[in-house]
């Protein structure tokens, strides 16, 4: 059967603050005409969605597009739309190599990007990718690493019957999300219907292990992912690579129908 091999689309959307997003939709080569289901990006702070670039190879060779894009204030989603003469709203980064320099420049930018915008945003930038051609809108995976991995987490719920799983890695940062975004993240990991997989290093320096402990206890759908060390976010996807690949893969997979009683 003959194959395609579609061009790259650049993504730019308002957020609902006027800020423009920006990220990068990607096509696995596939069957021409064929719809792929969408994999959704929310890297960590201070990358940009050039940090998940090996995870993306990863779901393009599994048969995912990918939508990656840069989070509120990181990368090229720093201008806000119809104030050409506006500065740029960028996040702060850290000023120093101490943990205190990395938290200052965290707790600033939660005020100075608004991130209790990004569940928003994720599901803004999602609703655009589901509306592109060969992608198939009711088949989408959230993946989210750092406070995208919670940002994802607090997204999910807003997807309906479209959302066929969640990856975090080292998801933290909740707080940055709003006072109840914790609760809602355990209500949301207790109640869902749709296989989670969230992974951190033992030793995440931002309580990821503890987390993912918490969130994944009594959560049936939920699988909890823990290795060794002190990575965070997608400083330990070469370490959980292997499971995150088998978990995408087996999202694949059409459910298995209801074995139907033979007639007599």
């Amino acid at each position: 059967m003959p194959t395609s091999s579609l061009l790259p689309l650049r993504m730019t959307i308002p957020a609902a603050d006027g800020l423009l997003l920006r990220g990068t939709l990607s096509y696995p080569r596939a069957v021409a005409g064929k719809r792929s289901p969408l994999a959704v990006l929310a890297h960590q702070y201070p990358a940009t969605q050039d940090s998940f670039a090996p995870l993306v190879a990863d779901l393009l060779s599994s048969g995912y597009a990918t939508l990656a894009f840069d989070m509120r204030g990181h990368g090229k989603s720093t201008r806000i739309s119809g104030h050409s003469g506006a500065a740029d709203l960028v996040i702060d980064t850290p000023v120093g190599l101490t943990a205190r320099d990395f938290a200052n420049a965290f707790m600033s930018s939660i005020a100075k990007v608004a991130f209790p915008h990004i569940a928003d945003d994720i599901v803004r930038v999602a609703s655009w990718g589901a509306a592109q051609n060969f992608v198939d809108s009711r088949r989408i995976l959230l993946v989210g690493a750092s406070v995208g991995g919670t940002g994802v987490l607090l997204a999910a719920s807003r997807l309906g019957e479209a959302l066929m799983g969640v990856v975090t890695l080292g998801a933290a940062g909740a707080l940055a999300h709003g006072e109840y975004a914790p609760t809602l993240i355990r209500e949301q990991c207790v109640g869902t219907t749709v296989p989670y997989l969230l992974a951190s290093s033992e030793g995440d320096p931002f309580d990821g292990a503890a987390s993912v402990r918490s969130w994944s206890e009594g959560a049936g759908q939920v699988t909890p992912l823990v290795v060794a060390g002190d990575g965070h976010a997608m400083a330990i996807y070469y370490q959980v690579r292997s499971r995150v690949t088998a978990f995408v893969r087996a999202r694949l997979k059409p459910s298995r129908p209801a074995s139907k009683r033979k007639k007599r």
